[in-house]
């Protein structure tokens, strides 16, 4: 074979190649721009910390939006005889999203006084319509976005699919009320920057066949 034409067949088989994964994108890009919409809201593992019996709160330690270690210290409260009745530790590492009393405030038995939560690593539910039910599987990565940050898309996996649907009647048998059934679906979404809120309303892109 000459040599001009051994030159020319390892190019033109890049040049396939890189064709082959442009249209593998593209095609892709379209399938998900085409798929359905699944909306929920972001949640995350939040932990409310008070005491068992009732006091006064001595000290607050930390302020809202403050990050925290595991046992760290947060609050002290103490009883009407101003011995210790609680020192409240967070048993996460995370960030306090809620502070509810301030010193010399009384707080009441069981009530909450601070939420901390792992931001680290977040959840999303959405319902799945039963026709794009099949197309779901556990371990599946799908396009996570969010009004906060346009044009930035995040990676859900799921995690947990609802073995029944959901808002349907038992007894609904006709064609209509089965488009209207729908299945829960979880997943995780890593949250390295921080960007993803609780209560923050997200969009998922479901996959067409």
């Amino acid at each position: 074979m000459p040599n001009h034409i051994r030159k020319i067949i390892p190019v033109f088989v890049i040049i396939l190649a890189v064709v082959a994964y442009g249209l593998y994108y593209l095609f892709q890009t379209v399938v998900y721009k085409n798929g359905t919409i699944a909306s929920g809201s972001i949640e995350a593992n939040e932990v409310h910390l008070g005491v068992v019996t009732g006091g006064i709160v001595d000290r607050m330690l930390v302020d809202e939006g403050e990050t925290v270690k595991k046992d760290q210290l947060l609050a002290v409260v103490r009883d009407g005889a101003g011995s210790s009745s609680g020192n409240i530790r967070s048993p996460i590492n995370g960030i306090v999203l809620m502070r509810a009393a301030d010193p010399g405030e009384i707080t009441t038995a069981g009530g909450a006084l601070l939420v901390v939560a792992d931001l680290s690593t977040v959840t999303l539910t959405v319902y799945v319509p039963e026709a794009q039910y099949g197309q779901i599987y556990l371990g599946q990565d799908l396009p996570v976005t969010v009004d906060s940050f346009p044009g930035y898309v995040y990676i859900g996996t799921v995690t947990r699919i609802a073995d029944e649907a959901e808002f349907t009647p038992r007894n609904a048998q006709t064609i209509q009320n089965r488009k209207n059934t729908v299945y829960a679906v979880k997943m995780t979404i890593p949250n390295l920057n921080m960007d993803l809120k609780p209560g923050m309303p997200a969009d998922v892109t479901l996959p067409v066949k």
